[in-house]
């Protein structure tokens, strides 16, 4: 009895908080200034033991799968990477630790792009030809047309 009077009186509170999760939500790309290295970018020593592990095992070579593994710089400019990601966390990305942290401090976001694959949604902000973070979320995102001529007023809306 009491279990039922209870649902009744948390019923409008549930529809309240159904409402405002349907709104659309807004993003901007983070600035320079709200942008952070995570974690640290990989010693040359770590770099070599990760690419004798994953490039050691003969059966790749013989399946043909030797991609990065003909060659150690390759692999190399591919691994040595360090976690980046905006102050709330919304926007993350590896970025090359070849790139000094004050270059990309400096950085500024030159295009603001959705992509979809699946069905998550991809906001990614490009501050140059190697630096870019990325939101993913479920939800149908837009970016205005508007925002190719002034990137830093970019803001993709997702409903």
């Amino acid at each position: 009895m009491h279990t039922f009077r209870n649902l009744r009186r948390l019923g409008p509170l549930a529809l309240l908080l159904a409402a405002f999760a349907s709104q659309a939500q807004t993003l901007s790309c983070p600035t320079q200034e709200q942008m952070r290295q995570v974690n640290a970018c990989p010693t040359e020593g770590q770099l070599l033991a990760s690419f004798h592990g994953f490039c050691g095992d003969d059966s790749k070579a013989y399946q043909g799968q030797t991609g990065p593994c003909a060659d150690y710089e390759v692999f190399r400019r591919m691994k040595n990477t360090a976690l980046w990601e905006s102050a709330d966390g919304a926007f993350d990305g590896y970025l090359s630790c070849e790139t000094p942290a004050p270059v990309i401090a400096k950085s500024s976001l030159t295009s603001m792009r959705v992509t979809k694959k699946g069905s998550i949604t991809a906001v990614v902000c490009h501050y140059g030809p190697d630096v870019q973070l990325t939101h993913r979320t479920r939800k149908a995102c837009t970016v205005p047309a508007s925002c190719a001529s002034d990137p830093a007023q970019c803001q993709a809306v997702c409903e």
